[in-house]
């Protein structure tokens, strides 16, 4: 279904994203039943299943880190939300789309202290971390890793930013490269159609591009690696004067944008209006 109707966005269809919810909320109400706890896995439905993927040594630092900034508990407890659809904001490019949010609802005021303390807020809501700056710093290492993996060039965590000193204090040392998965049988047999419709070979293999974000549309990851970039130079004080974010900051964003992707954040919609909101959709 979703190789016949592109939902346009580099998403599940809403078809199967649909599916999927109704499968989960079965899994659920059966582990009402039997007093587990399906959100963090202390407990399964009926007869658990294991499934099985490896990882390479960077992919497993990266999703460590994902599960760092995470509400799970543990990496099994995350890949079954994601693998089976429950939660697509789980990785970090997910989350990434703070700053899109953040620049629609922004676009053109002259950004003080009030701004940046609620995009502070975001980081910490999203992340665990209240840093802009490091939110920033962790959003472009994930950016980065998956325009790498994407051209086939990602080795080692050597050629990506460094991540923040806080999440690599919370994710440690010492990484395995193989993951078991216990899941139910509702849940594995859902994993298991949701790779069969998508356009991998493998579970594995789409468990772990989902988990990591890597399924997402490529065009936005790069908008929003333009917006990224944009924000770490207001940051630096190389954009904007006394750290404030004016006028002329918006206009270079906007050139930039338009220069690489050939639109205009502020050019006229369908409608011959400003549609800043269509064009960051």
């Amino acid at each position: 279904m979703a190789g016949v109707v592109d939902s346009g966005t580099g998403l599940a269809h809403r078809w199967l994203r649909q599916r999927g919810l109704f499968a989960e909320l079965r899994a659920l109400e059966r582990s009402g039943k039997t007093g587990g706890d399906a959100e963090f896995g202390t407990g399964e439905i009926g007869r658990s299943e294991v499934l099985r993927i490896r990882l390479s040594r960077v992919q497993a630092v990266l999703l460590a880190e994902a599960v760092a900034c995470s509400r799970y508990r543990s990496r099994s407890a995350y890949l079954r939300a994601v693998a089976t659809g429950r939660d697509r904001r789980g990785p970090i490019l997910a989350k990434a789309g703070v700053l899109f949010f953040w620049v629609r609802a922004h676009f053109g005021e002259t950004i003080g202290p009030e701004e940046q303390e609620n995009l502070e807020r975001l980081g910490r809501f999203l992340f665990g971390i209240g840093d802009v700056g490091e939110m920033l710093a962790l959003i472009r290492r994930h950016l980065r890793a998956a325009r790498l993996a994407a051209s086939g060039r990602l080795g080692g965590a050597e050629g990506l930013p460094p991540a923040p000193e806080r999440v690599q204090q919370r994710v440690g040392s010492g990484l395995s490269t193989k993951v078991s998965i216990r899941a139910c049988q509702e849940r594995k047999r859902l994993i298991r159609e949701n790779a069969r419709y998508s356009a991998y070979s493998g579970m594995s293999g789409f468990v772990r591009h989902v988990a990591l974000g890597w399924d997402r549309n490529g065009e936005i990851l790069a908008r929003c690696a333009a917006i990224a970039e944009w924000m770490k130079g207001c940051l630096k004080g190389q954009v904007g004067l006394e750290g404030q974010v004016g006028p002329e900051d918006w206009k270079q964003l906007d050139g930039e944008t338009h220069r690489r992707f050939g639109v205009y954040l502020s050019g006229p919609g369908a409608s011959g209006r400003v549609d800043v909101e269509g064009a960051l959709r």
